[in-house]
């Protein structure tokens, strides 16, 4: 980044090396206020802002670490670099720990001392533009917890910002973990129906027997252990916005009284045979082909297409270039805030790390990663080694081992035989686990259910 014309305060208390140094930083473009000690340092800074101090470690009176310390207690401090005597590790620690960039041992090369002061400017324009866009993109648009600035999350925004003002259905569609009820709530929060309850339902995590009740609610008796009249979503959120996550695990008895719904605008709890009229928008999410169910049989051709009236293709976060600075800053400074640590920073090699690695769990396993990382350390700075193996190496864990995969098919078996093999063994290696194994094998949780159903296995 250009530094070029940026503030810097210089605290030396020897004359002669605060000229030399103030020369040469002005030689180099920066704009130099030089001052002897800590006080007068404190008196400039509480007038003019500076992009970034340089303090000597021996000071009359305050020393440089009690100036950081005091320095970096303020929001938006600017950075700090402190120079020490050779040897001297002691104050290095405590230098980083008062909250310091970097630490210069004496003597001084110019050069290394431009290199620094380039580092932290940069890093200091960083967490500026960081926050710049994000107040951009809430102005702009409205959207709390949404960050990107790569071309596809544009046309995202783009569209959510076209979609939101209207009531049409909306179809999301995405891998897991990339942020398909962030833009869900985007669109409810952009919308006229913001004052109204954005209801969440993952079909994925309801049992089947369930999906109808909590979807449309039931009446007192309709069905053992129904001991009083319940809404369902629909009903609560009047007005307002239900999310259906993992639509493609609606049931297929229950898709025709979907659809009625979204067609009618009405719906009957189970056990009665009033129509109850509903007002809500419908934003529905899937990480799987709805296309593709509805050519094997497994979803309604009339139902993808009354949920598909306007589709949201949500990139995985691989294919979004230039995005993950941008969210590791955000996590960094929500996870440390909730778990109370003082990590602030990430260094360049983490970062160029995280940026190359693939990311199968998109931007929620980023975010887990760091959180991870967090916890785990007592830093303020993550460091290239703080970041797990598997990151570093750039390969993702493999949840299914070869040595466990489905073996090939005997060339005279049955499909139906292959099928039923290949469920079993891939449950097994993913230890009964049947989020995982839908995962493995491209299907759905309800046809792994469904399957079993039929194998006769509970």
């Amino acid at each position: 980044m250009i530094c070029e014309g940026l503030r810097i305060l210089l605290v030396e208390d020897d004359e002669g090396s605060r000229r030399m140094v103030a020369r040469f930083l002005e030689d180099s473009g920066f704009s130099v206020t030089a001052v002897p000690d800590a006080e007068e340092a404190e008196r400039i800074l509480a007038r003019d802002a500076h992009a970034v101090v340089i303090a000597d470690y021996k000071l009359p009176g305050k020393d440089g670490i009690e100036l950081i310390r005091g320095i970096r207690s303020h929001p938006g401090a600017p950075p700090c670099i402190l120079i020490t005597a050779h040897g001297d590790v002691e104050s290095a620690v405590a230098a980083m720990r008062a909250g310091a960039f970097h630490f210069l041992e004496k003597p001084v090369s110019p050069e290394r001392l431009e290199e620094v002061v380039r580092q932290a400017c940069d890093r200091e324009r960083m967490a500026i533009e960081i926050e710049r866009l994000r107040r951009q993109l809430d102005e702009k648009y409205g959207f709390e917890n949404l960050l990107g600035i790569s071309k596809p999350m544009r046309e995202v925004f783009e569209k959510v910002k076209l979609i939101a003002p209207t009531n049409s259905t909306v179809l999301i569609e995405g891998e897991s973990g990339t942020g398909k009820e962030l833009v869900a709530r985007a669109i409810h929060h952009s919308s006229g129906r913001r004052d109204a309850p954005f209801v969440p339902v993952n079909c994925a995590a309801l049992p089947e027997s369930l999906v109808e009740s909590e979807l449309f609610g039931h009446e007192r008796g309709a069905f053992t252990g129904a001991l009083a009249v319940k809404k369902g979503y629909f009903e609560v959120a009047e007005g307002g916005t239900v999310f259906i996550d993992e639509v493609g695990e609606v049931p297929q008895g229950i898709q025709p009284k979907l659809l009625r719904a979204l067609e009618n605008r009405v719906i009957i709890r189970i056990g009665s045979t009033r129509e109850i009229p509903v007002d809500v928008r419908i934003v529905a999410a899937t990480n799987r082909s709805l296309e593709r169910a509805v050519r094997d049989g497994a979803f309604r051709e009339d139902l993808y297409y009354r949920l598909a009236v306007l589709k949201i293709d949500l990139p995985p976060l691989r294919d979004r270039k230039g995005d993950i600075p941008i969210l590791a800053a955000a996590f960094i400074r929500e996870i440390a805030a909730e778990h109370g640590r003082r990590v602030r920073d990430i260094t360049p090699e983490a970062l160029a790390t995280l940026d190359a690695y693939p990311w199968p769990g998109n931007v929620r396993e980023l975010r887990n990663v760091i959180e991870s990382v967090i916890v785990l350390s007592m830093k303020e700075i993550i460091e290239l080694e703080d970041l797990p193996l598997y990151i570093r190496q750039g390969k993702p864990p493999s949840f299914v081992p070869a040595s466990q995969a489905p073996p090939a098919p005997p060339a005279d078996r049955s499909l139906a035989e292959v099928e039923k093999e290949t469920i079993l063994r891939t449950l097994e290696a993913c230890g009964g686990n049947r989020t995982k194994a839908a995962q493995i094998l491209g299907i759905g949780v309800r046809t792994i259910q469904r399957k079993l159903s039929e194998y006769g296995i509970r």
